[in-house]
């Protein structure tokens, strides 16, 4: 979340709907202005530790790169070990911001956070750690400079042949520590998108999640050694879950552990986890710790402290998942010892912080009390409806308050599960929307997707937000709940009722008439309407012509963008295609 910020606006133009800008056209600069390119010139230089880390040198040099797209001008970057000038931009700890009257308290920023500062004739921006140093330089470039990185190839860099920036003083520290969304685009950890959105989760676990058959195998181990599998209804089963009180159980995991992190040591994380079923363990060892404890959490606790406290170097997280998503009654968490706490049954037609409905109260209640005994909390949410990948899924809304409401509850990470294959509605504007809000979950999230909608889809971006609105509101009154397991038949007389259909059709058909002379804002505009495509034909909208001929169109769309899924698991594009004309050629027929 953001510390103290206070700036002058930066004398750059980045507009808005509204009229509004980021800055404002170059003129005079005044006494408290700092110029940084002027007449094809710039008095500053980049000043980096002459030691300096990777990811310090890849701040000087993307600062640099950037500066130099948007004036013509290229800084030249120098060490610490130059004297030092009189206009100054000085990235992260070295000798030159040792010699500034800056106090920068950077114990206070963590690894992540910055300051991002004017002092006299410099510009500092220094991080915490050398992750710091590089998110600050991109929030420069953003806040103070106009930049935008929308999607790995979607960008809006300004052109400003003067450039002066106000007096700056701008402390940020993330509300969440580690921040992913499995979105494609932006899901790889330490790709140029993902680290410009500031989102550094990925690519630090070495295991995920669902992994006891990772650990203890059933093909190697059932036949000979069944004691080490759930009992269920009386017997012991290969597929369901591990005995978690079994002591050869706990060994094995714990020497299969340490194999792994020896192969991978640099990585912190490691879940030992229940498969992504139910069927945990009814033995009387199991049973007794879970009646205990009042959930079967009880024995999956007591197994992951036990095998934790062989290993006080990493973190060892499980799943709070379906089954064993209730907190223990006495148990605490190790504290090397991580809870991913997973949202799968929640209503997303309004915030799990104030929606009445039972589940939403019980998720409530149990944060609250896995705060109180969990030093490590990373939640599992989910921004996807797996059977309707490409469908109308108005939750847009709800992520601002429920990130609010995590943070005052110390959760250390967000994990937003979305469609990790290509397209689903708004996946870009989605990613972008959670990359902004999980750093700072206090921002104006409609001025975000304002900016978004704006920069990505043009002028087209202003019926589409109206689209948006239309749809949320309709689904507000409507009163129904919003599932990750639902589809569009759910909401057929809601937000997808046939009198709304109508009006979403004519704001997209305004959006491809204002988007009509540009191919690419085209090709998006397009692109984001296939999910009330899709909606029409699976609520079989309009004669059977009108939906052979909407079919057409989105197929035609669907090969152009690479669209493979429609559902998480099984329905390819291909088969879908012979699903939808299969069943109108037979309609035709009649």
């Amino acid at each position: 979340m953001r510390g103290s910020r206070c700036t002058l606006i930066l004398l750059v133009a980045a507009f808005s709907w509204s009229g509004s800008a980021w800055g404002q056209q170059p003129g005079r600069p005044t006494s408290t202005q700092l110029v940084l390119v002027e007449n094809g010139r710039s008095p500053f230089q980049i000043v980096r530790a002459d030691d300096a880390p990777e990811r310090t040198l890849l701040a000087a040099s993307e600062l640099q790169a950037f500066l130099k797209q948007v004036t013509s001008v290229e800084l030249p970057i120098v060490s610490d070990t130059v004297p030092m000038g009189q206009h100054e931009i000085v990235i992260g700890r070295n000798a030159h911001l040792d010699r500034l009257p800056a106090t920068v308290d950077f114990a206070s920023l963590g690894p992540q956070g910055f300051v991002i500062r004017t002092v006299g004739g410099h510009l500092v921006i220094a991080g915490g750690a050398d992750l710091g140093n590089l998110y600050g330089v991109y929030t420069f470039l953003e806040d103070y400079v106009g930049c935008r990185w929308y999607t790995s190839e979607a960008s809006r860099i300004p052109s400003r042949p003067a450039l002066m920036i106000g007096q700056i003083d701008d402390t940020q520290v993330p509300a969440f520590a580690w921040r992913r969304t499995s979105y494609r685009d932006i899901a790889s950890q330490g790709s140029p998108i993902a680290m410009r959105l500031k989102l550094n989760g990925g690519g630090d676990w070495g295991l995920w999640c669902h992994s006891f058959f990772s650990v203890v195998p059933p093909e190697e181990y059932f036949q000979t050694h069944p004691e080490y599998f759930s009992l269920v209804d009386g017997r012991r089963v290969r597929d369901k879950q591990l005995c978690l009180t079994n002591p050869d159980v706990i060994q094995l995991v714990i020497h299969r552990l340490r194999e792994m992190t020896a192969k991978e040591p640099h990585l912190p994380y490691w879940s030992i986890s229940q498969m992504d079923w139910a069927g945990n363990c009814e033995c009387p060892n199991c049973r007794a710790a879970d009646d205990r404890e009042g959930t079967p959490m009880g024995s999956l606790l007591e197994f992951v402290n036990t095998i934790a406290a062989q290993f006080p170097d990493k973190i060892i997280t499980t799943l709070a998942y379906q089954y064993s998503r209730k907190p223990p009654r006495t148990l605490k968490a190790l504290p090397n010892v991580g809870i991913q706490l997973c949202t799968l049954e929640l209503n997303r037609s309004q915030s799990f912080a104030t929606d009445g409905r039972a589940e939403s109260v019980s998720f409530r209640e149990e944060i609250g009390r896995w705060a109180a005994i969990s030093r490590i909390i990373v939640i599992w949410d989910y921004t996807i409806q797996f059977a309707n990948l490409v469908s109308p899924f108005p939750n847009l809304r709800v992520l601002k308050p429920n990130l609010q409401h995590l943070a005052s509850h110390r959760v250390m990470g967000v994990y937003s599960q979305a469609n990790r294959e290509i397209g689903g509605e708004f996946a870009e504007l989605r990613g972008y929307l959670l990359a902004k809000l999980m750093w700072d979950p206090d921002q104006d999230a409609s001025m975000v997707m304002d900016d978004f909608l704006d920069g990505y889809y043009g002028l087209a971006g202003r019926p589409i937000r109206r689209y948006i609105d239309r749809m949320h509101d309709a689904l507000e009154r409507s009163g129904a709940d919003l599932k990750i397991f639902g589809g569009p038949t759910d909401h057929r007389n809601g937000y997808l009722a046939p009198e709304l259909i109508v009006q979403y059709d004519r704001l997209f058909d305004e959006a491809e008439r204002l988007a009509a002379d540009d191919p690419t804002f085209a090709a998006r505009v397009q692109v984001a309407r296939m999910p009330l495509m899709y909606a029409k034909l699976r609520l079989n909208a309009g004669d059977v012509d009108s939906r052979l001929r909407e079919a057409d169109r989105l197929f035609e769309i669907a090969e152009r963008q690479g669209l493979e899924m429609f559902n998480e698991w099984d329905l390819t594009t291909a088969k879908f295609k012979q699903e939808v004309y299969d069943k109108l050629r037979a309609e035709q027929a009649k």
